[in-house]
């Protein structure tokens, strides 16, 4: 019995070890990816110029719910690798360019990660008339909560402009440790403003 007691906390030490290692790292590269992002020099782009292209995996802005505490980097692209240490944007839903704008739809999905506070673990705790804040180029948008959703993977309208909307709708699995179904949030824009020295993230 001596042996199996001291079996069982060599196990409960390596598993305790392990997470702390997972949380320093998750940590460390979120800090390395908003430094990233801060490191940028946004201008504004004349009207006749192009937009630039975003590559997938890209620093794109950042993402705060001050409800549930969150505050993570942004990247373009929701592939595995996009959405490790950060939350991601769905290519397919409307560009960064457009944020802002009216009948648009930008997408954010992320983990809901099993460790708490982290990404989307508390996502669903969100309600009607919450505020997320997106730091994105040279903006600083707050958007509302006007409404949540559990739909099933297959419903993808839910990634679809509303007319006279613009939107930022965030995106993740339902329920906890399930891959089921999604928890959608809508959120419709509150208030953009261009930051200046005095904002921080």
């Amino acid at each position: 019995m001596k042996k199996l007691g001291s079996v069982f906390i060599v196990i409960g030490v390596f598993l305790l070890l392990f997470i702390v290692f997972t949380k320093v790292k998750t940590f460390y590269e979120q800090k390395k990816l908003v430094e990233e992002y801060t490191s940028l020099s946004f201008t504004e782009q004349p009207s006749n110029e192009p937009e630039k292209p975003i590559k997938e995996g890209q620093v794109i802005g950042i993402l705060k719910i001050p409800k549930i505490n969150l505050e993570t980097p942004i990247k373009e692209g929701a592939r595995p690798e996009d959405i490790k240490y950060a939350v991601g944007h769905l290519p397919s839903s409307s560009s960064i360019y457009n944020l802002g704008k009216k009948n648009q739809n930008f997408v954010i999905a992320g983990h809901r990660s099993h460790t708490y506070g982290k990404f989307f673990n508390r996502l669903d705790e969100l309600q009607k008339d919450d505020h997320i804040i997106i730091y994105v180029q040279n903006k600083v948008l707050t958007y509302k909560v006007f409404n949540k959703e559990i739909v099933k993977p297959t419903e993808t309208d839910v990634i679809y402009p509303i007319k006279n909307k613009s939107m930022v709708t965030l995106v993740t699995c339902h329920p906890l440790y399930s891959n089921k179904q999604r928890l959608i949030v809508f959120t419709e824009l509150e208030k953009e403003k261009i930051m200046d020295g005095r904002d921080k993230f």
